[in-house]
């Protein structure tokens, strides 16, 4: 019996690969932020929240230094306590 695989199927194993192999330059901002993200959030799409984050924050730095209500005020981190 065949599983058909979607686009995202090991998309985070392939992620870390990429990361693995080129460094941090190899990954544009928002997959930076999807890596970290999978770290916290297991088995959910990070990548819309990683976007998201990048839209409304500028940058890794910004994201940082946000305050936890705007964090979780992001679709995709609401279930997360961010404090």
């Amino acid at each position: 019996m065949n599983k058909k695989l979607h686009h995202y199927d090991g998309h985070r194993q392939r992620l870390r690969e990429r990361f693995l192999k080129t460094g941090i330059e190899g990954l544009a901002d928002y997959e930076v932020v999807e890596l970290i993200l999978t770290l916290a959030i297991p088995r959910s799409d990070v990548k819309k929240p990683a976007k998201e984050l990048i839209r409304q924050f500028g940058d890794l730095k910004g994201i940082l230094d946000a305050p936890h209500e705007e964090l979780g005020a992001v679709d995709g981190l609401k279930m997360w306590d961010m404090r």
